[in-house]
């Protein structure tokens, strides 16, 4: 070093070598991922997917301002995961820091509530008295027009429990989300999703919210959700999917959560094979929602020459007529066969669903409003579980399922396998580990759910009623169809196939009710909302990621199986050795300076004592 600074020119070549490590250092990310499970490291397919963005997206992060530690901790998450896809994507990803309630320009608010107001007024309201009553008429109603906009993108605020002073907390609102836009495109990024977990309170026995361990899912979830946000919005051209209709399919207002789930990342259109020479193969997958009316050979030979043909089908099927509705006017209801004709198509696939209705234990159930007695001439309202209802167990290995909460199902059936030769069957949703299948025809009562019943009877355990199929099929009527009727598919898809000439997929649920929303005289409610409990199970999700999964990219998918490990103290542990790490932390270290005070005086003593 000396020989170099010492060199006519040394000052100049350092200040270069310098200027050069900095540069390779601003151009070149470097990161050294410790962790076991490789949480700071972005998958293969997403690093491809951040490197080839041909527009730019923005993403607008949210979750800003100050949280207790485990919102922080997923604010953390958030940052570095993001700033690690932008070392990938460079200038075609834009992020930003925004807080909710400045989501809608001042401007526009202002714009917004002055047309509002002068609509009332053309109405004939006095709302300028009004407004001299409640003076912060506006600043309110400017803050629902926020909620409300964000409301529409599926941003939903979460009430945060913020303590204060002890024995002291208050509720605020926040939006643990983000806005991903490219061109005019829009998508909305849930940061808080993913399976929610529970522990069990030492101090009163009930089950409580872990929000620790709950945030660690949703953190693990980030980088598929990302990903899947980015890799939608740049399709140049989305998946078109159908929905069946012409034999009893719900069309009114139980389809509005479906239909809007759909749109936000596909094309979608009605079809009715009644009316259709054939389903054409450009959708990419068909929806069949709770039929109600029997199938003629014409169209299920229909369905089956369009998975011939590489169709994919996705099946919500209730075999028994029993419906919640019949119990709200008598107290009891007959549950018995619909007569769909679909089980040798079914079976000829590698499944039958059986005629029967599956029961959970509770409380892997939902609950039910009920009159349990009469005080005072006024009747008593109690949530009560409703086993008919179960909250379906997802598989923790498959990536369409993996990281996610229960499924909400309704007088579902359950399922068995067959063999069917070139089909993989995963089992992706099942009872719980205790339940129980009840025969049918058999009569459901409300009186029944006022005892309780024997827990040993529900002896049965994962009961499959969620079944994808994938391969290559044979067709139902490869060895039926005659001259004519070869003929007839051949004129529109230009073959009549005995069997698929790809490997395509098929999704087989036990529960027509599972994709279909409750609804209000004010509004519909999202599909898996139980009114009861005010909570949206994961049948959206469900629904988004079998979709994703058949029609768009696999390997984005494969994200979900990606885990971060909470690894929490030991809660028991910590309240026994407490005061031994506190005296290890805070009097060890002030023991160790004054040790070496005393050694280092005692060693200058006997140096200069000696000289």
């Amino acid at each position: 070093m000396n020989k170099l600074l010492s060199h006519k020119y040394g000052w100049l070549l350092l200040l270069i070598a310098l200027v050069l490590i900095n540069v390779a250092a601003s151009r070149l990310r470097v990161r050294l991922d410790m962790t076991a499970e490789q949480r700071y490291s972005l998958s293969a397919p997403t690093r491809s997917l951040l490197k080839n963005m041909e527009e730019p997206v923005t993403v607008d992060v949210l979750l800003t301002g100050e949280f207790p530690a485990v919102f922080r901790k997923l604010q953390k998450s958030t940052d570095d995961l993001l700033q690690v896809m932008k070392a990938y994507a460079g200038n075609n990803l834009i992020i930003r820091y925004t807080d909710a309630n400045a989501f809608i320009p001042a401007e526009t608010r202002e714009q917004m509530f002055f047309d509002f107001m002068n609509q009332q007024r053309r109405m004939g309201y006095n709302v300028d008295s009004l407004l001299q009553v409640q003076p912060n008429l506006q600043a309110e109603m400017m803050q629902q027009m926020i909620s409300d906009s964000l409301k529409a993108l599926g941003i939903l605020p979460y009430n945060l429990q913020v303590q204060q002073k002890e024995n002291e907390s208050s509720q605020r609102l926040i939006f643990p989300s983000a806005i991903v836009r490219a061109g005019d495109n829009i998508l909305s990024v849930d940061l808080l999703s993913g399976k929610t977990e529970y522990s069990r309170s030492s101090l009163t026995g009930r089950l409580e919210l872990d929000e620790a361990k709950s945030i660690g899912n949703a953190e693990a979830l980030l980088e598929f959700k990302f990903a899947d946000a980015i890799a939608k919005i740049q399709r140049k051209q989305q998946p078109l999917i159908g929905y069946l209709v012409g034999n009893g399919e719900p069309v009114g207002p139980e389809t509005y959560d479906l239909v809007q789930t759909v749109e936000k990342s596909y094309q979608f259109n009605i079809i009715n094979p009644n009316t259709t020479p054939v389903i054409p193969k450009d959708f990419a997958a068909v929806l069949i929602v709770k039929p109600s009316v029997p199938f003629s050979d014409s169209v299920k030979m229909k369905l089956d020459q369009y998975v011939m043909q590489g169709g994919k089908l996705l099946w919500f099927v209730d075999v028994l007529y029993a419906e919640k509705d019949s119990l709200a006017f008598q107290a009891r209801t007959l549950a018995y066969d619909r007569g769909l004709n679909l089980d040798d198509l079914l079976f000829k696939y590698g499944v039958r669903i059986k005629r029967d209705l599956l029961q959970n234990l509770p409380p892997n159930c939902d609950l039910n409003k009920l009159v349990v007695g009469n005080a005072g001439g006024q009747p008593q309202l109690a949530d009560v579980p409703f086993n008919y209802y179960p909250l379906l167990t997802v598989s923790p290995s498959h990536p369409i399922t993996k990281n996610s909460e229960a499924v909400l199902g309704q007088f579902v059936n359950t399922i068995d396998t067959v063999k069917a030769e070139g089909i993989t069957k995963s089992i992706l949703l099942t009872s719980s580990e205790n339940s129980k299948t009840v025969s049918t025809p058999a009569v459901i009562s409300l009186d029944e759910l006022k005892t309780i019943e024997n827990p040993k009877l529900y002896n049965k355990q994962f009961l499959p009623a969620g079944v994808l199929l994938e391969g290559t099929f044979g067709s139902l009527y490869g060895n039926r169809a005659g001259a004519d009727m070869r003929a007839y598919f051949e004129k529109y898809y230009g073959s009549f196939l005995t069997s698929s000439k790809q490997a395509t997929q098929q999704l087989v649920v036990a529960d027509g009710d599972m994709v279909l929303n409750g609804y209000s005289q004010e509004q519909p409610f999202t599909m898996g909302y139980s009114p009861v409990q005010d909570h949206s199970f994961a049948n959206k999700i469900f629904l988004q990621n079998t979709l994703e999964y058949m029609t768009g990219n696999a390997s984005i998918i494969s994200l979900r199986s990606k885990e971060a490990a909470v690894r929490l103290l030991n809660k028991e542990k910590v309240e026994a050795e407490k005061l031994q790490w506190q005296l290890i932390n805070i009097a060890a270290p002030v023991i160790l300076v004054i040790l070496g005070a005393f050694v280092f005086t005692w060693w200058r003593r006997k140096k200069y004592a000696a000289a």
